[in-house]
């Protein structure tokens, strides 16, 4: 436990230091990509094998991160196109599929 909270306080910092409310946005849709990509890497090596509660609370805890991330960057981004609003929705829905189904898996 002790890990996943200092994991998610310096991907915290780490996001705070490297602002994007004034990036280019193919840089910052880049970034999401990769920690997306990562993120779904790990749900589906642990679809693969029997699930345990404690890598599905683990993961579904950076999914919701990432979630708030990307709501934070549409609230804060200044003069969105309408490309850029589209692709952020879209981190947020399939963000929000994958932690759906991580809360049913847990009942």
């Amino acid at each position: 436990m002790k890990k996943i909270f200092l994991m998610l306080v310096s991907v915290l910092i780490i996001n705070a230091c490297t602002s994007t409310k004034n990036a280019p946005f193919n840089e910052v849709e880049a970034n999401l990509n990769q920690k997306y990509g990562t993120l779904s890497n790990e749900y589906y090596k642990m679809l693969e094998n029997p699930i345990v509660e404690k890598d599905r609370r683990n993961i579904l805890n950076k999914f919701e991160s990432f979630r708030t991330e990307v709501r934070e960057l549409k609230k804060n981004r200044k003069n969105q196109t309408t490309n850029e609003t589209r692709v952020l929705n879209s981190f947020i829905d399939k963000s929000s599929t994958n932690i759906q189904y991580l809360n049913d898996l847990g009942e």
